[in-house]
């Protein structure tokens, strides 16, 4: 137990407070960096030496537990994390009276709260609804990357009605949709376009159907905010803002602004003030990752302000990239608040202001040109913010409830507990991997870094970084978390055998360059709002916090491909996928093995199972094993080659290769070489090999969406 853990809670709550001062002068003092970093260099630290033995006892204990859940663990039928974590509140919206509407992504419902957050109506939705609108006409509008159709419901006092749904003709995994009394927008993230329609258009009883405006758009988006003649558009992929005039229907007509970040950003808000149009941005820090001394650097959070001008008619399209002016850049971990995934920018008389909560802290922060950061309790874990009439209210899939953060925070249960929902412990597991519990004391000194595996990982899944390894010249692309359980060994170099390296190699990671061991234990006391995951109050050891994250882990498997949930049943490969597979089979199957267990040969399915199990809603077949190869992605970070990556969701994972050299599955195809003996995926010498040919390619992707 650390001196801090041992001092009185107010006396704790003293020191806090003149710690943020501190920070928040230091962050001042600072400003002119354009990194915003301290420029002090970490000082070497050696942890205290644990007793010879206590690790590997306690891994061996723990290897052994993760032995037996996996040989009682069905991998073939293994549900989608997002239905298997609990209710999963993840977007809330104030109605204009009173009351709220949220969607349930794991119960996959549209639900109407009262002013209490009680649920007052409730209808079902595609499975795993992603994001919800509200317009001025009572309409709730829902999207799900599972259905190709934007599904609206009328909004009562009674309750909630189902009221048609509109077709997106040519989505591939619909994500966020907006709306406001002129216009219906919605951002395909797997298809990187935008779709609009008119308020008439989409308001008409039924509605009429029109075809909307589609309009390319940027790689992987993944949230937007509307304004009254802007659409502001944040792309993951792309590490980007971009901000879009509106016509006078309210549909996007040019771009009018545009900024590209050294790396991922979370959120966005949007406010026009005055003659300036204001965009706030939640991200990590604006600088390339820096992995040296297996240290990750340069990984902090960071809350942005941008400003555009636009007295008079919205500037014009230049067709040269457009630069917003970067009037603030904050660095919120030191201030406590990590990955920064819900926003709201008001406007206090003519000056904007910022309030970011931390989705991986207990901290909330307060941020305006001039003034300085005003810090707050918050609660970990709100995907969306309701922030209306002096009110905040958040969804938060890591509680499974609402919670109403003004005042002291609380928690009102999105559903009563089901068989089945995730226990106190994997709920402990999922805190560890979406906030700071596995490094409590890190520092944000000089190139150190307050973060989560969120911060690279965005919801599990990639950030769209290639970055330097530490090793060399040796550059990797950011892989997916989900489905560990059966894709072992891990990560490019595949030096993790088991689940119980990962969560154990994890604390390691999040902990070096601090002093501080790895091999902790956790103080629920320190961080109260444990109690409402069911954590006791008792002293969280070594192992138990390992236990928990693994616990997790092995639950946090891949969601459902909107591709396959796009068959209508029985579902049956299409002439153009079966050609695929079959080209798969003879060209790619050697190293991407169908296997349900990538280390298993045991677990290879017959090539007669493929078309059952890649359409099944599991869709589980991993499509790798455990082995190394060389086949031109170079350089290999390991001196046997790379190990090979599982294909499960394509889509959702770019750019690919191990060193990212390929942008579009498309491109992946061109670089193919193979003779009967050889494949290479980037070949130097292409003498005596092929390349796939037109009608090979088409088909191949065909069957990789699939995957």
């Amino acid at each position: 137990m650390t001196t801090s853990e041992k001092r009185p809670a107010r006396e704790r709550l003293s020191v806090a407070v003149v710690a943020v001062v501190l920070t928040v002068l230091g962050c001042r003092h600072e400003a002119a960096r354009p990194d915003g970093k301290r420029a002090t260099a970490p000082r070497a630290s050696t942890p205290p030496k644990i007793a010879d033995g206590v690790v590997d006892a306690a891994l061996a204990t723990l290897r052994q537990e993760e032995t037996a859940l996996r040989a009682r663990t069905d991998f073939a039928t293994l549900p989608p994390s997002s239905r298997s974590l609990g209710a999963n509140p993840y977007a809330l919206v104030a109605l204009p009276g009173s009351g709220f509407v949220g969607i349930l992504r794991g119960d996959s419902r549209l639900v109407l709260l009262d002013p209490e957050l009680a649920e007052r109506s409730a209808l079902t939705t595609a499975p795993s609804p992603s994001s919800l609108a509200v317009d001025a006409h009572d309409h709730a509008f829902v999207t799900s990357p599972l259905s190709p159709a934007i599904e609206r419901f009328r909004v009562q006092a009674h309750g909630l009605e189902r009221d048609g749904q509109l077709a997106v003709p040519g989505a591939v995994a619909l994500g966020v949709v907006v709306a406001d009394e002129r216009s219906l927008i919605t951002l395909d993230f797997g298809g990187d376009q935008l779709f609009a329609w008119s308020t008439a258009e989409v308001t008409s009883v039924p509605p009429r159907g029109a075809a909307p405006r589609r309009t390319a758009s940027c790689r992987g988006p993944i949230r937007g905010a509307l304004s009254a003649r802007f659409l502001v558009v944040d792309c993951l992929f792309d590490h980007s803002l971009v901000v879009y005039a509106r016509g006078d229907d309210g549909a996007p007509t040019r771009i009018v602004g545009r900024v590209t970040h050294d790396g991922p950003l979370w959120s966005v808000a949007l406010l026009e003030l005055g003659d300036e149009l204001f965009v706030a941005a939640g991200g990590v820090e604006d600088h390339p990752l820096v992995r040296r001394d297996r240290i990750f650097g340069y990984v902090d959070s960071f809350v942005f302000l941008y400003s555009l001008p636009i007295s008079g008619s919205p500037p014009a399209d230049t067709g040269e990239p457009f630069g917003l002016t970067r009037r603030e850049a904050t660095n919120v971990s030191e201030l406590g608040v990590l990955t920064p995934k819900a926003l709201a920018l008001e406007a206090d008389g003519s000056v904007p202001v910022t309030l970011a909560l931390g989705y991986g802290s207990d901290r909330a922060v307060e941020l305006a040109p001039g003034r300085a950061p005003a810090v707050r309790p918050s609660v970990p874990g709100c995907a969306a913010l309701s922030s209306a009439a002096g009110r905040h209210v958040c969804a938060s899939p890591l509680f499974d409830a609402w919670v109403d953060l003004d005042g002291a925070p609380r928690f009102h249960p999105a559903r009563a507990a089901r068989p089945g929902d995730p226990q106190a412990n994997e709920r402990l597991g999922e805190a560890l991997f979406f906030t700071g519990l596995m490094a409590p004391d890190a520092s944000s000194r000089g190139r150190l870094s307050r973060f989560t595996c969120e911060t690279c990982h965005f919801e599990g899944g990639t950030d769209g970084r290639v970055h330097n390894s530490g090793r060399d010249d040796i550059r990797v692309s950011t892989r997916p978390l989900f489905g560990l359980f059966n894709d072992a060994p891990h990560f490019s170099r595949a030096h993790d055998r088991d689940l119980t390296s990962v969560c154990h190699n994890e604390f390691a990671v999040a902990n070096r360059g601090n002093p501080v061991d790895p091999w902790f234990t956790l103080d629920p006391a320190r961080f109260p709002w444990l109690a409402a995951l069911g954590v006791g109050t008792g002293p969280l050891s070594p192992l138990e916090l390992r236990r928990a994250l693994l616990a997790f882990l092995a639950r946090f498997s891949h969601e459902e491909n909107p591709a396959v949930a796009a068959h209508a049943e029985p579902r049956r490969f299409t002439a153009a996928e079966r050609r695929g597979a079959d080209a798969f089979r003879e060209r790619c199957a050697r190293c991407h093995a169908a296997r349900l267990v990538a280390n298993e040969p045991a677990s290879e399915v017959a090539f007669e199972r493929w078309e059952a199990l890649t359409l099944s809603d599991a869709t589980p077949i991993v499509w790798a094993r455990g082995d190394y190869e060389k086949t031109g992605v170079v350089p290999y970070v390991d001196p046997r080659g790379t190990r090979i990556p599982s294909l499960r969701r394509l889509y959702t994972k770019r750019p690919y290769l191990t060193n990212g050299s390929a942008p579009t599955l498309g491109r992946l195809l061109e670089l193919v070489r193979f003779s009967a003996r050889e494949f290479s995926h980037a070949p130097t010498d292409a003498s005596g090999l092929v390349s796939l040919d037109a009608r090979e390619r088409a088909d191949l992707l065909e069957f990789l969406r699939l995957l």
